[in-house]
């Protein structure tokens, strides 16, 4: 087969967002080529989903055959020529999931590939629950959620029940830009674009019900636009970042608002703003990241409850955009006295919203997982020292019996 360097590279950029090359199965760490004169498709597994990319290359008769990911790689990095010449050896790919006859169809959008890099920063990969690692699709439309923040983008989508497929690593690098079709079966799904075609297993789990998160225009009683955007972009992009609660206040001005950082209170910007309806009786904070997120994405309107006791709901993109506002953050002297004081009196607890009680589920569940986990080692320790005091006295007996029957032979 030959290829151009330059399409085999677009092909691997797309194909190695699934390639396990530490894995000891060997098709799982290799491309897969198979066709014939009329066309050649690329393919590559993780095991579970299956990613197929149709490419220019070209062959004068049937192949069917698998390179280490590695190699193809290194052949791009040292040969010289433009035009590369490969082969391989056939190894046993795994079958690949095809549609049954009940299989439910959707047509995706032309922008759905931009839906899904909104949405896909917003995606927590590390949180524990596999569920919370996907993208939710449903009649509504495309819905993500870290428990701090939720994204929902308006998409008509033909299927009956919700589904969360997994982290579109792939389809994110292919960079889609024609509509496709969706199918659904059982507990697998088939997103086929143009050339590119992913087959994988739908997340088990229930997604969370995001549509009782989605406070109402009842519940919002006062709406901020901000009409400098870019200055404000600007201002918080100097804003150091932190790892803890990053939180940025909006105080509400005569002619506008100051933008606060909580944690660097020296860090402030007066920007003007139309602020209408009722007047706020708490200052609204939010983390300095999900503002950025939120602004670069056109989610320029917010609208929030004067208590601060509900999620902020923002508009101006091409969804919904929900974040939780941060109730308490101290200030780094009010860190100094509570480390000077450990009779200070315990703010008052925040009211709990559903985003917020997700997220402390979430991280109350983990920290029993993290216990549980010491608690097996110690276990396991445990275990290990009393088989080793096991093999000693055995090692103990054997010796002495060795010794008797010396002693025996001797007499």
């Amino acid at each position: 087969m030959k290829i151009e360097k330059k399409n085999l590279n677009e092909a691997l950029k797309v194909l190695g967002k699934v390639v396990s090359q530490t894995s000891p199965v060997e098709v799982q760490k290799s491309i897969r080529f198979v066709g014939d004169a009329n066309g050649i498709t690329a393919m590559a597994t993780d095991g579970i989903e299956v990613i197929s990319l149709k490419i220019e290359a070209f062959t004068e008769h049937e192949i069917d055959f698998c390179v280490p990911f590695k190699d193809l790689k290194d052949m791009i990095r040292f040969e010289r020529s433009e035009m590369l010449d490969i082969d391989g050896v056939h190894l046993d790919y795994p079958q690949i999931k095809q549609p049954t006859a009940d299989a439910v169809s959707a047509i995706l959008p032309v922008n759905f590939g931009d839906l899904l890099a909104q949405a896909a920063p917003i995606i927590d990969r590390n949180n524990y629950r596999r569920i919370l690692q996907g993208i939710n699709l449903s009649n509504s439309g495309v819905t993500v959620t870290d428990g701090k923040q939720l994204l929902h983008q308006p998409c008509p989508l033909a299927l009956s029940n919700d589904i969360t497929i997994p982290f579109p690593s792939a389809l994110l690098a292919f960079k889609p830009t024609e509509m496709g079709t969706l199918q659904v079966w059982e507990n697998y799904f088939c997103i086929e674009i143009g050339h590119f075609k992913w087959t994988g297993k739908l997340l088990e789990g229930n997604y969370p019900n995001w549509r009782n998160v989605i406070p109402t225009d009842e519940q919002l009683n006062y709406c901020i636009t901000l009409t400098d955007v870019e200055t404000v972009i600007n201002w918080l992009k100097i804003v150091p970042p932190c790892k803890e609660p990053n939180g940025i206040e909006f105080n509400v001005t005569p002619h506008g608002l100051k933008l606060i950082s909580c944690r660097n209170p020296h860090f402030e910007f007066t920007t003007h703003a139309e602020v209408v309806g009722a007047e706020p009786k708490a200052v609204l904070t939010l983390d300095r990241e999900i503002i950025l997120r939120m602004l670069m994405q056109g989610y320029t309107i917010l609208q929030a409850n004067s208590d601060c006791a509900l999620p902020v709901l923002a508009s101006g993109g091409s969804g919904q955009y929900i974040a939780m506002p941060i109730r308490t953050i101290p200030k780094p002297e009010e860190e100094k006295n509570m480390e000077e004081n450990t009779n200070v009196v315990e703010q008052t607890a925040p009211v709990v919203n559903p985003l917020e009680e997700l997220n402390n589920n979430v991280e109350e569940f983990r920290n029993k997982l993290k216990l549980l986990l010491d608690e097996s080692n110690a276990l396991i320790r445990k275990v290990k020292e009393v088989s080793i005091a096991q093999k000693q006295k055995e090692r103990d007996f054997i010796q002495a019996k060795r010794a008797i029957e010396r002693i025996r032979m001797a007499i």
